[in-house]
């Protein structure tokens, strides 16, 4: 087949990839972990070595997630400047950069035809758009699990000449390579690598595989030994001690048959989700029958799919670890499958053209639900920083019900006299370690010491679902807002702003 007449085709599709992770790219608001990311990032790397693995007594490491994305934001930010659109740009590149993995993936596995496919269907993909626009170690971890795979599937069809022929030591080194990359990126990423293992017993000559995976996985280790030994232990630390994470239910079961068509990061209307639900159950049928029929390549793909995200489920029954958002590779794959059977399923035309239709308009309006998105936990904290400049009194303070929205905000305004509130001790969002706090210079502090008889005055913020938090764990209002009321008078009604409440408190006096 002419591959000369794909590459315009191909240079549309990088181009359409690169431009829908730059809408809105500054204009969507910045939420808690992208604020965290990037203020962390500022720090030298001595400093974030020590926010991150500096132990707690009886708690682990003080932070869970690995370092190099951290570190590849800092060096990046040096560069090209810490303002969101400039954070977020090293994610969009490594957005693109990952579609034309997948492209050189699905075109070497079936053909020119499906690898254009794969590379439209990724390029517009909203859960992959959606990570490919934060400033977070995601889009890092797609990029390091495709090249993880591409390198241990081509290695696997490696033949060479003759029945003596010696593996590609060039593709089992990109795997090794991309292996370590990929537990760098996210801890949980071990679970993609698990399933590539499992891969590995379909293959023939699979005794000979697995030796040569092997050796493969020890230089894999070896890169990773640093971090495996010295850090990785605390980090188990840290979660056992009662992460924010709950054990996943059947409304995760079902949303992981949408994960390739929706972005669930923001709430979608309720006719999206019957969509895409039905679009995904459509999509699956039709894989598992064609690609059983055909004896397809796509069931590699079903395989690295699916079992990443059971796997997860099973562990998070005994230990709550199950994040959509670490399923990105997963949903990745996916696309792989689903390309082959757009492109070369055999399904009939009708049939063919309808599930294109079901795609597109569920794609579309994911796309136009994320890029539009503006609440919880995303509200937009630049106008409330300009909203409170204009209010703000001489010796009056801003004070954050707790980390979620101190921290966006101050990172759009940290001339403004922001204070944090600690989370509740013990509970499963209190995940700031002291260490964290100590490296970033920012510190919760206890409301009793934040507002004494000298503060002229309080603008409490907090998000409107927090009282709904409060009242499940037992609470009849925040603690936070109970004490103001009963040690400060309240002026005025509560302003709203998206679902931010913010109160102003005056006239407070001293308390225990």
């Amino acid at each position: 087949m002419n591959s000369a007449r794909f590459r315009p085709a191909y240079s549309l599709v990088l181009l359409a990839a690169f431009g829908l992770r730059c809408i809105n790219l500054s204009g969507r608001p910045l939420w808690y972990d992208e604020a965290f990311a990037i203020l962390y990032a500022a720090l030298t790397p001595v400093k974030m070595i020590y926010g991150t693995v500096t132990p707690i007594a009886g708690a682990g490491a003080s932070d869970v997630h690995p370092l190099l994305y951290y570190f590849s934001l800092h060096a990046w930010m040096r560069g090209a400047g810490s303002s969101p659109f400039a954070a977020r740009f090293l994610s969009v590149l490594l957005g693109v950069l990952t579609v034309a993995l997948l492209w050189r993936l699905a075109d070497w596995v079936f053909d020119r035809r499906t690898g254009l496919a794969v590379a439209l269907l990724a390029a517009v993909n909203p859960f992959h758009v959606a990570y490919s626009q934060e400033a977070r170690m995601y889009a890092l971890l797609a990029f390091a699990a495709v090249a993880a795979a591409g390198g241990m599937l081509r290695a696997l069809e490696s033949r060479g000449e003759g029945e003596k022929a010696r593996p590609s030591f060039k593709w089992w080194a990109l795997y090794a390579a991309a292996a370590a990359l990929t537990l760098y990126a996210h801890n949980l990423g071990a679970f993609v690598l698990i399933a590539l293992h499992l891969l590995v017993l379909t293959q023939r000559r699979w005794r000979r595989r697995l030796l040569e995976l092997a050796a493969a996985d020890l230089g894999a280790l070896l890169l990773f030994a640093p971090w495996l030994i010295g850090v990785l232990p605390g980090q188990l630390g840290f979660v056992q001690r009662g992460y924010w994470l709950a054990p996943p239910g059947a409304g995760e079961a079902v949303r992981a048959l949408m994960l390739p068509l929706l972005t669930f990061y923001e709430p979608a209307p309720s006719w999206l989700l019957a969509l895409g639900l039905f679009t995904g159950l459509l999509l699956l049928v039709l894989l598992i029958t064609r690609a059983a029929r055909a004896r397809s390549r796509a069931g590699w793909f079903l395989w690295l799919c699916w079992a990443p995200l059971l796997l997860l489920m099973l562990v998070s029954l005994w230990r709550p670890l199950y994040l959509e958002r670490a399923l990105l590779p997963a949903a990745l794959f996916y696309l792989l499958a689903i390309g082959w059977l757009l492109a070369r399923g055999g399904l009939p035309r009708p049939l063919r053209v309808a599930l294109v239709a079901l795609l597109l308009l569920a794609t579309s309006a994911s796309l136009v639900n994320h890029y539009t998105y503006a609440r919880f936990p995303r509200p937009p904290f630049e106008q409330m920083d300009d909203w409170l400049q204009q209010r703000l009194s001489p010796g009056e303070v801003v004070l954050h019900d707790n980390k979620l929205t101190f921290f966006p905000a101050y990172l759009y305004d940290p001339t403004l006299p922001h204070a944090f509130c600690p989370d509740l001790a013990g509970s499963s969002s209190d995940t700031l370690a002291r260490p964290t706090q100590e490296a970033l210079g920012l510190f919760a502090t206890p409301i009793s010491q934040t507002v004494t008889p000298t503060v002229g005055g309080v603008w409490y913020v907090a998000f409107d679902r927090t009282w709904v938090e409060y009242r499940a764990l037992g609470y009849d209002d925040g603690p936070n807002r109970a004490w103001l009321r009963a040690h400060c008078r309240q002026e005025g009604p509560v302003s709203t702003l998206a679902d931010l409440e913010v109160y102003h408190f005056v006239d407070c006096e001293a308390g225990p």
